[in-house]
């Protein structure tokens, strides 16, 4: 049996107002029942086109949002579907007769059996929320390193023993991690920081210089020279998904593991962090660049009076007119009209440098969830994919 206390109190502020409103999914139920192993951003997927947009459905402010009610197996959650806008109710659960709360109310619960809904897999983040992922240049520089073990074996991992080099005084649990490489941005070149290795966790069995120390947790090979850095208990994650407060525009720099293409909760490394506005719990669509098609050389000869300067429209500009291939995000033209062709074109298909090449539009591919920020760069989970997610794609605002 767990206690709940429920707050009733009227939100303190408004929810910022969308740019359409919010869209259900086709088949979007009536009524569901909370089960164990649901996250936030399962449960709003079935309700909503857009999952992030959970806080508008349940008419949340900006510090519920940070501050999120806890939902629990066995809570049953009504779609209302009379009001102008759709929004959620929360029935908590069958027992001691409790009615239905409404308008998102502040819930506090202390669970004895039940684990509370996370907004997303805890599971598959932990490593990454417990462990630091980007150190300035030198920060592990005069950490404990592994020295090596007496049993003549040089991977170690989970069980073993090995010795290293002293640390502080008072620390027994250590995360091992190991140096990677540089995260440059793409755009500017500038150095964001120093990516980090999660390869597990140790404790100190005895103390001194080496110490002798156990591998209690690996996720890859341990080798000497690995670092040693203090275990961090903080692993709370407590924000709903939401839109950026502000325009966001970056790239997909790193992906966890070093691969060139990531699936549905895989960590991406993003070139943006604090100093753009970034927080956890921002949600940004994923833009595949579109590609190159190329043209005939006649093709190409209709559309090369884009780059002059001169006023008209010549012979065969219908033929352009009426390639969507080459309008920018919301443009349209028609046969009769004079299009402001700079405005209304992408640039790629303007240039003389695209060598009879026509960029196809970016395409939508997915969705991230930022949950860990550094000062220039993120850490975000691929939430939905559409086909991969590929190193250098782009990330901006979602519609």
């Amino acid at each position: 049996m767990r206690q709940l206390v429920v707050s009733l109190a009227l939100l303190l502020a408004a929810t910022p107002a969308l740019s359409d409103s919010l869209k259900l999914q086709d088949n979007a139920p009536d009524k569901y029942v909370v089960v164990k192993g649901d996250t936030l951003w399962d449960i709003s997927g079935k309700f909503l086109k857009d999952p992030w947009r959970w806080p508008q459905i349940w008419k949340m402010n900006r510090e519920e949002i940070k501050n999120p009610h806890w939902i629990y197996p066995g809570d049953l959650i009504v779609l209302d579907r009379s009001g102008k806008e759709p929004r959620l109710s929360l029935v908590k659960g069958s027992k001691g007769g409790l009615p239905t709360v409404k308008l998102a109310p502040g819930v506090r619960a202390t669970a004895l059996a039940d684990e509370a809904i996370p907004p997303i897999p805890i599971r598959v983040i932990h490593p990454f929320l417990a462990q630091p992922r980007v150190v300035s240049k030198g920060a592990l520089d005069d950490a404990p390193f592994i020295l090596g073990s007496n049993a003549e074996r040089v991977v170690l991992g989970a069980g073993d023993d090995a010795f290293a080099t002293g640390g502080q005084p008072g620390v027994t649990r250590w995360n091992v991690l190991r140096p990677g490489k540089a995260l440059k941005d793409p755009e500017t070149g500038e150095v964001l920081g120093y990516e980090v290795e999660y390869l597990g966790d140790a404790r100190t069995v005895a103390e001194g210089a080496p110490q002798k120390i156990r591998i209690t947790q690996s996720v890859r090979e341990i080798l000497p020279k690995d670092k040693l850095v203090a275990a961090d208990d903080d692993t709370t994650f407590e924000y709903i998904p939401h839109a950026p407060e502000k325009p966001v525009s970056g790239r997909i720099i790193s992906a966890y593991g070093g691969l060139s293409d990531s699936g549905r909760y895989q960590t991406v490394v993003l070139n943006r962090g604090s100093r753009d506005g970034l927080e956890p719990g921002d949600v940004l669509a994923v833009f595949r660049e579109g590609l190159a098609v190329k043209l005939s050389r006649e093709e190409k000869d209709r559309m090369n009076w884009v780059d002059g300067k001169g006023a008209g429209t010549p012979d065969g500009s219908a033929w352009l007119y009426s390639d969507v291939r080459c309008l920018k995000e919301n443009s349209a033209v028609s046969y009769d009209q004079a299009a402001d062709v700079r405005n209304t074109f992408r640039h790629t298909c303007l240039s003389e440098r695209s060598d009879r090449a026509v960029k196809l539009p970016d395409a939508r591919s997915g969705l991230v969830m930022v949950y860990r920020v550094y000062d220039r760069v993120a850490y975000a989970l691929i939430m939905e994919s559409q086909g991969p997610v590929y190193l250098l794609d782009a990330v901006k605002n979602p519609d």
